[in-house]
């Protein structure tokens, strides 16, 4: 059953990476479910029903300093180049998708 929910999370990154949501609002990134699976240190956790929302606007994910560090939780790695695609449209540097066992992480810079 897992492979299959990679799978949903991997059409939902990727759809949303090369057609965003242009609907403004949404959930707060804070209110991200936490407890789907262990965040790295530093990381905010993406829930699959945030996705649209944080690739339609990321802005709301940055930092004071203009770092951002998401977590998506049990995400495959072939989501990362619609990822890193859409993050650097956007007019993020230094982007980095990491795989970890847990899922995919991902840091930009603004």
């Amino acid at each position: 059953m897992a492979p299959f929910a990679g799978m949903k999370l991997f059409v939902i990154i990727a759809l949303n990476s090369l057609w965003p949501s242009t609907q403004p609002g949404g959930a707060p990134v804070q209110n991200a479910a936490r407890h789907v699976s262990p965040t790295p240190p530093g990381f905010t956790p993406v829930a699959p029903a945030d996705i649209p929302h944080i690739l339609a606007d990321p802005g709301r994910a940055v930092t004071d300093g203009g770092d951002i560090a998401l977590f998506f939780p049990g995400c495959p790695a072939l989501a990362a180049p619609f990822l890193l695609f859409r993050f650097k449209r956007l007019g993020f540097s230094r982007c980095r998708a990491h795989l970890l066992p847990e899922g995919l992480a991902l840091t930009a810079r603004r």
